[in-house]
């Protein structure tokens, strides 16, 4: 099921710790053609890319190997940074922009070190925040592709109220706006044990006619492609029969 999936977040330098080096890029694609992949998107951190190196990434897609390469850019969103994502998004010939809401007022609520934050607010009321500003990511014009759409719900904190209800105009703002959602399968390894997004929220998605893509998250070799399979056979079940690729911030259908 997985034999002609993509998997589009994947971070070679991890959160810094990596390096970016021809031998770890080499050593991520290996892994991508194990786990039976078409296409690897390396998709860093927008506050790392000052350590990407466009001849390494050069001599990576020179070599000859069974998967495509693709170059994408993970965006950290937030409303005032509009003009400086502009200019990243002209740094490097992208195939494709994710775009990701990890913090809120500058509260990293995704990090582990800041969960006691939580605790100052009213749970539907942090994701009713969480999801205004996704839509207005999704209407930025800045993206390709919405990461990690319930990413609020990383460490096991659940909306009260159904999470259809509470993310409708960032779903619609995503549709409006053309884009893509990544299944993410990081959070099966995070306290909320589930892909993001939710069955629920991706049956919204499908409603909608937002395509998708996939993506693991990876920030080692080892995690390239990680439960990929369990992401496309979430797809089918809620009636997906097609996903996304990205080249120079185009997209194509593919069967899924």
């Amino acid at each position: 099921m997985v034999a002609t999936l993509g998997d589009y977040h994947v971070h070679a330098l991890g959160h810094g710790e990596g390096e970016f080096t021809l031998g770890r890029l080499e050593e991520f694609a290996l892994q991508a053609h194990k786990a039976g992949l078409a296409e690897l998107g390396l998709a860093e951190h927008d506050e790392l890319l000052h350590r990407f190196d466009g001849e390494v990434w050069a001599s990576a897609c020179r070599g000859n190997r069974p998967i495509s390469l693709r170059l994408g850019l993970e965006v950290s969103f937030r409303p005032g940074r509009l003009r400086e994502i502009r200019a990243l998004a002209t740094r490097y010939p992208f195939d494709y922009l994710i775009g990701s809401v990890h913090d809120l007022d500058g509260w990293p609520f995704d990090h582990p070190d800041y969960r006691e934050g939580y605790q100052a607010w009213e749970i539907d009321e942090l994701y009713r925040e969480y999801f205004r500003v996704v839509a207005q990511a999704a209407q930025s014009g800045l993206f390709d592709v919405i990461g990690h759409l319930d990413l609020v719900k990383v460490f096991g904190y659940r909306s009260r109220r159904p999470v259809v209800e509470l993310a409708a105009a960032a779903l619609q703002a995503i549709a409006d706006a053309g884009l893509a959602v990544e299944i993410n399968t990081a959070g099966l390894f995070k306290p909320a044990a589930e892909i993001y997004p939710a069955e629920e929220l991706l049956r919204a998605c499908l409603a909608r006619g937002i395509p998708i893509t996939f993506g693991s998250d990876a920030h080692r070799a080892a995690e390239v492609g990680r439960e990929l399979w369990r992401a496309a056979a979430l797809a089918r079940r809620v009636g997906y029969r097609s996903y996304v690729r990205f080249r120079r911030r185009r997209a194509e259908l593919v069967p899924l």
